[in-house]
């Protein structure tokens, strides 16, 4: 016997999938980025200014840091990747120093005001941050 499907059931399901299907754009929509160059304040002894550039693919992250020398005013770039979950940031990348390399650690978070605020870490040395997102120029 050929099966009938009435059209209740049919509106039913078309329903359904219509409304999974905008659960989950809204979702992705929801989703904040973080791309962009940002002005991080390294908070040590005093606030060191360091530019992060970030670049958002979904939850993966890429981007560098001009990361501070032992020398007054220079500065290393250094490329990150990780990614951004839940308004949570982690991200990681090496220097590459004629010794040996060593691995820069970044984790932090969005917060309301849409800036970032987190931790720093290079060996056993920690240190918080804070960053603010430039303005494009029009």
């Amino acid at each position: 016997m050929p099966s009938r499907i009435g059209s209740r059931s049919i509106v039913s399901v078309v329903g359904f999938l219509a409304v999974v299907v905008a659960a989950a754009l809204a979702a992705r929509a929801e989703t904040p980025s973080i791309a962009g160059t940002w002005n991080m304040g390294l908070q040590g002894d005093h606030v060191i200014p360091t530019a992060l550039v970030l670049k958002q693919d979904g939850k993966k992250v890429t981007g560098t840091i001009a990361m501070p020398t032992q020398h007054v005013g220079q500065r290393v770039e250094v490329e990150l990747t990780g990614e951004f979950v839940d308004n949570a940031l982690t991200l990681s990348g090496t220097v590459d120093h004629a010794a040996e390399p060593t691995t820069i650690e970044i984790t932090g978070t969005l917060k309301d005001d849409g800036s970032l605020e987190g931790k720093l870490g290079v060996g056993s040395h920690r240190v918080s941050w804070t960053a603010e997102r430039l303005r494009e120029r029009k």
